[in-house]
């Protein structure tokens, strides 16, 4: 920028000189035309006044005026006559001469008419002018490209930004994506400009990626709909859909130390349907699975909705009851379990009933070890059943006898 300058000042400035140059030779000449005749004719005075006249011009040096014989005669300079008896003689020039110097310059023009040279004429002028011009072009040149450099680094600038925004744009969505771990999101194409194709390549990224997530998601759905279908299966009865032997026994314990640790009553019921053997073998293993389900279903029932109840053998149910206020609780659901088993079924147009047996045993009036609870309660069964059955009973060490508790 700088070389730049210094060079269009240069070349402006020459400009200048050399209009400069042209006027003061223009000057020279129509003022040598005007002495001439003044000079031929020895009109003294009439030279003076013209040499006085066009010092006058502030641009204008000094004035020298030569005859014939290379005689200085008149000079001029600062709005008056200057005494000539010091000038040097200088040889006639048959042409116009110009010199430069620092602090002026000087135009050498003859003084001739068609009967030959008569004298000449020499015109200094200040260069103070010319140096004011070309400080002034360089200041105007400065003003320009400092203008010119701020408009050029303004449209840069926005160029930059409008190169730069799809940057911008992608570095934005990347860190909302990074933030959120959303891929969804996706940049603009449309103002992408050159970088469209990274753009494009980036929303492609985000595409598989949010592709990936998805199977991810949907694998870790259906791995979970497999883990809970395997744990159903595990831990459930397939015919009537209630917790299994495995689970009750997870249950139980669960129970049994919440019971002991809160200092509450909880019961266990075991439910055996009553000659089931038999039904089995006269209807067959499709009706008994049918009973089965209507069993489940009419014990699932009577409980309460905070009890659990499992099929814990072919014809066998354990009713697991937390949170047992009073004993009557427990006769009363004992009833109401045994009234229901035994309402008429109709399976295949034939009408029967089954009744049902149920043992009873309580935590901690009866037993607070497991194992031993089990087995009060499996006691408690078979004393319903030697009871003629389609009963309940609620154990009781008094009647049931000490051998009974023996494991």
């Amino acid at each position: 920028m700088g070389a730049a300058l210094l060079l269009s000042t240069f070349i402006a400035g020459f400009e200048v000189y050399k209009q400069m140059r042209s006027e003061l030779l223009l000057k020279s000449v129509m003022l040598g035309s005007n002495l001439s005749d003044r000079l031929i004719a020895g009109d003294t005075r009439g030279m003076q006044n013209l040499l006085l006249n066009t010092v006058s011009d502030h641009d204008i040096l000094a004035i020298t005026l030569y005859d014939n014989k290379g005689h200085p005669i008149l000079s001029s300079g600062n709005g008056s006559l200057v005494n000539t008896d010091n000038y040097p003689d200088i040889v006639l020039q048959q042409t116009s001469g110009f010199a430069f110097y620092p602090g002026n310059f000087s135009i050498s023009t003859p003084i001739a008419d068609n009967s030959g040279i008569h004298g000449q004429l020499i015109v200094q002028s200040r260069t103070m002018p010319l140096y004011r011009q070309i400080s002034k072009l360089f200041i105007c040149f400065l003003g320009s490209f400092i203008v010119i450099t701020m408009v050029t680094a303004y449209l840069l600038a926005q160029q930059q930004i409008r190169l730069f925004q799809p940057v911008v744009s992608l570095t934005d969505v990347a860190e909302r994506v990074a933030s959120t771990g959303d891929y969804s999101l996706r940049v603009s194409v449309e103002n992408a400009g050159d970088l469209s194709k990274l753009s494009m390549y980036f929303n492609l990224m985000l595409a598989r990626m949010e592709a990936w997530e998805a199977d991810m998601h949907s694998e870790a759905h259906e791995r979970r709909e497999a883990e809970s279908r395997l744990s159903i299966l595990e831990n459930h009865d397939s015919l009537t859909k209630l917790p299994n032997r495995h689970f009750f026994h997870r249950l139980l314990t669960n129970n049994l130390e919440d019971a002991i640790a809160n200092h509450e009553m909880m019961a266990l019921m075991f439910i055996d349907l009553d000659h089931f053997k038999s039904i089995s073998e006269t209807y067959g293993y499709d009706a008994c699975d049918q009973i089965l389900t209507i069993m489940a279903q009419r014990l699932t029932e009577v409980l309460r909705s905070t009890d659990t109840l499992c099929r814990v053998d072919a014809d066998e149910f354990a009713a697991v009851l937390p949170r047992v206020e009073k004993l009557d609780t427990v006769k009363s659901l004992a009833e109401r379990l045994v009234v229901a088993m035994q309402k008429p079924l109709t399976l295949d147009g034939k009408h029967f009933i089954v009744t049902g047996s149920i043992g009873i045993a309580c935590c901690p009036l009866h037993a607070v070890d497991q194992r031993l609870f089990l087995h009060l309660a499996d006691v408690a069964l078979k004393a319903a059943k030697q009871a003629g059955r389609n009963t309940w009973c609620l154990y009781d060490a008094n009647s049931m006898g000490e051998a009974d508790l023996i494991l």
